[in-house]
């Protein structure tokens, strides 16, 4: 879904220019990180490509798959880890859906995406979104241990700021806001905001730093809402729902909402249908 979000010719956009000061003493702390970091940039053939398309489904999945929640934990699995779900995972996690409710279900989603496999998979995500490639076996085991505590914002940002997404846009600045502005907001520059970042990259500002203003925008989190409405429910989120979505992921994070999405309702009665066969 794009926004144009009108800027003046000459001046700052101003609701990114404050989101990027509010967000200085955070991207500090990703800045100390980025060196530490091994660089992105090293081209690798190793590490295991995003599996975006498992062959399996709720009906193929023999035993305990003749109930609600066992349909419900078979497609968390698949969608949210991108694997087929084992029976002894299933068993487990079938005890924490006996209570029943959106408590019970937050809890199996959280433990799928918080756990080392789950953080694993959403550092295929980032790579594969962004980079284009799968992760590199020392990119993939730093960022899924930096995952288990952290969110995901550290990860994307520092993506987005490398040298090799920088030189996988074009190698030059204007370049790099340009294919920012398609993958954070999934819009073209307009004339205004591209002075203005462009302007900051030139004059030196940290990559991170410009970055972070850019993806904690208001334009961007409500396209991050969207992306998980569409993926979860093959629908956009309503006007409330994206509103509510950009202040939840701003408190608590962008896995916190893809969890809370998981457990709700809407999505659990997809599975209350007669028992699979």
């Amino acid at each position: 879904m794009s926004r144009n979000v009108a800027h003046p010719a000459k001046e700052p956009p101003r609701k990114l220019r404050r989101t990027a000061l509010f967000v200085l003493v955070s991207t500090a702390a990703a800045l100390a990180m980025l060196l530490v970091l091994p660089p992105p940039g090293v081209a690798a053939t190793t590490g295991e490509p995003l599996r975006e398309n498992p062959t399996s489904n709720i009906a193929a999945f023999g035993g305990t798959a003749n109930s609600a929640n066992a349909r419900y934990a078979v497609a968390a699995y698949q969608q949210l880890l991108g694997r087929t779900a084992d029976s002894a995972g299933v068993d487990f996690h079938l005890g924490r859906l006996a209570a029943g409710g959106d408590r019970s279900r937050q809890t199996f989603v959280y433990a799928l995406l918080f756990s080392a496999e789950g953080s694993g998979q959403e550092v295929g995500r980032a790579y594969d979104d962004l980079l284009g490639r799968p992760a590199d076996a020392t990119g993939s085991a730093y960022w899924t241990n930096h995952l288990e505590g952290h969110g995901v914002l550290d990860l994307r940002v520092l993506l987005l700021a490398s040298d090799e997404y920088h030189a996988r846009a074009g190698g030059t600045n204007s370049a790099w806001i340009e294919a920012l502005y398609l993958d954070v907001l999934g819009r073209a520059s307009d004339p205004g905001g591209l002075q203005y970042w462009l302007g900051l990259a030139d004059g030196g500002t940290p990559r991170p730093l410009i970055v972070a203003g850019l993806y904690l925008s208001d334009e961007a989190l409500e396209q991050r809402v969207d992306a998980y409405y569409q993926e979860t429910l093959a629908r956009a989120a309503s006007p409330a729902e994206r509103t509510e979505g950009v202040a939840y992921i701003r408190t608590n994070g962008e896995r916190q909402l893809r969890a809370k999405i998981w457990a709700s309702d809407e999505v659990f009665e997809q599975y209350l249908d007669a028992a699979v066969s």
